[in-house]
């Protein structure tokens, strides 16, 4: 996102003179103060983590002991079936779901969409449902969830087809008891909250 602004600032630097250096000027200016409100959206993401409905959400997803087996079988009808699917709508009214779906429904200006997985990268609750039920095969699955050693993850504004929107993505380790990560929580920041603040 930066590089493209970068060579749309720099294009008009060339093409219209001194008043496009004023336009990288702003460019930069938006994309820190943009960097600011998504970090500052990162602490709250942070704070919902670590609530106890959604650790213990997590505990009890993971105390299901899926193998991956059955992780793929789920991701493959999740994935080929509507959003008026029984399985998808579960995870959209179970107790992190309706956590999760409350947040972002007060906060639609803010929020594109909030998913929450266990240690495998499987779906404990998503609001509104993504495009797969299994993220533990996407980069920002691993490195937020670090092997269990979790770390905080904000990624590039991109465009979200389950949510229809530009945004960021924070991954916010889920940790139990022990100081051990045992899911993510993943919360769409969109890039017209940003941008509007």
């Amino acid at each position: 996102m930066k590089k493209l602004l970068l060579r749309i600032a720099i294009y008009l630097l060339v093409s219209t003179g001194f008043c496009a250096e004023i336009y990288v000027q702003d460019i930069l200016y938006d994309y820190n103060e943009i960097q600011l409100v998504i970090l500052e959206q990162a602490k709250t993401v942070v704070t919902m983590a670590a609530k106890k409905s959604i650790v213990h959400a997590v505990e009890k997803h993971n105390s299901l002991g899926l193998v991956m087996d059955e992780i793929l079988r789920r991701d493959k009808r999740w994935m080929s079936s509507h959003n008026t699917e029984e399985f998808k709508i579960k995870l959209q009214e179970n107790i992190s779901g309706v956590i999760l779906k409350s947040m972002v429904l007060r906060n639609r200006a803010m929020y594109s969409e909030a998913f929450l997985t266990g240690n495998k990268g499987a779906n404990v609750g998503a609001y509104p449902a993504t495009s797969d039920y299994w993220q533990g095969d996407e980069d920002k699955f691993k490195i937020a969830f670090n092997k269990g050693n979790g770390r905080l993850l904000i990624t590039p504004v991109e465009f979200d087809n389950s949510s229809g929107t530009y945004a960021a993505q924070v991954a916010a380790p889920v940790v139990n008891n022990d100081g051990v990560t045992i899911g993510v929580l993943f919360v769409g920041i969109k890039l017209s909250y940003a941008k509007v603040k």
